[in-house]
This record gives C-alpha cells, structure tokens and sequence, in this order.
C-alpha cells in the first residue's frame, strides 16, 4: 500500500510540473452511482456522487484528472420478507489518463483509491426498521474506473463510468465482496 501511495504522489508532481508549460482546468462533477456489491446476487442500489476534479494536459491527445468524490455506495435486496439496505460512504480519489478520441471525446482509465467514511446496513419490513454499523467492513478499496466523457457547451462535461471493485469490502467467510459501481454525470469547468 505504501508503494501505492509514493507511486500517486509521483504522478501527480508529474502531472503538477507538466501543468506550469500545459493546460489546467478544474471543475466540479457530480451524478447518479448505480452501485452493487458482488456475492451471491448483484443487486444495483440507486444513489449519488458529488465532487471536484484537476484536468492536467500533457498534450492535444492525453491529460491527466485526479478527483476528489464522496460517494454513496452499497447494495439492496430482499430476504424473509424484509429489504436489506447495505450503505457505504466512501471519499474516492480516482486519478484518471484521458485519452482523446476526438476533440471533445475522451476514454478515462486509471485506478481509484476509496477511504471508507461509514458503513450500515438498514433492515426494513413491514413493522419494523433498524440500522446497524457493519462490522468487519474493510476502511480502504481500491477499484478500477473505465469510462468515456464528453465535452458540450464549452465547460460542461457528460460521463458515464464503470468502476470494478479490486480490494473485498469486508472480510466474510466464502464471500469476496467488492464495490461495483456505475457512474453517470454532469462535470463544469471554471
């Protein structure tokens, strides 16, 4: 983890130093999250994501996005006849390679580094609701994002993103939970 970290804070003094002779802008974003957790069944839960994000370009082809998202998480299903809610609030720091297609058409990939803010599970039926912390639930993921955006209107952006949880959520005997995430968004640059 700790080669994780130095290997982040290279690519963005990289992406800082290239910054003084290239363009930068920056902006904010924000979204729907269709998110699951993989087990037995992949149940997507609706939520959002809001945040900002640094566009460093290196070139008219690359650039180089880190952001910053708080982003809520989690999956639903049903089970003896009550709706299990699982929530997990994440700050997610993906630092995405932009790599244009066209002009205002761009591929995102890049890996995305989540810090676990809270995790509850809520357990509703019919007569009763209950929220719980879940335990055992893991404070750091790691995910691949993979993703196009679209530049309109000068400084708005339109993105959809899938993100593949690589790190478990928690640890549970058999299961290997991780994050799977869709993100569709609207981003405006100042």
């Amino acid at each position: 983890m700790k080669k994780t970290f130095l290997a982040l804070a290279a690519l963005l003094i990289v992406s800082g130093v290239s910054a003084q002779s290239s363009a930068f802008e920056w902006g904010v974003k924000g979204g729907l999250n269709i998110s699951g957790i993989t087990h037995n069944d992949l149940n997507m839960k609706p939520s959002f994501y809001v945040g900002a994000f640094a566009e460093f370009n290196i070139n008219d082809f690359l650039g180089i996005q880190p952001e910053v998202l708080y982003s809520r998480q989690g999956d639903k299903y049903s089970s003896d006849g009550a709706t299990l809610y699982n929530r997990f609030n994440y700050l997610n720091i993906p630092v995405l390679a932009k790599i244009y297609l066209l002009d205002a058409l761009s591929l995102d990939l890049g890996p995305q580094f989540g810090f676990l803010l809270n995790a509850q599970q809520k357990v509703k039926d019919d007569d009763h609701k209950v929220k719980s912390d879940i335990d055992g639930a893991k404070n750091f993921d790691v995910s691949w994002a993979m993703g196009v955006s679209y530049r309109f209107l000068g400084n708005f952006d339109a993105s959809v993103r899938y993100n593949l949880g690589l790190t478990k959520l928690a640890d549970s005997p058999g299961d290997k939970p991780k994050n799977s995430v869709i993100q569709i968004g609207i981003g405006y640059r100042f």
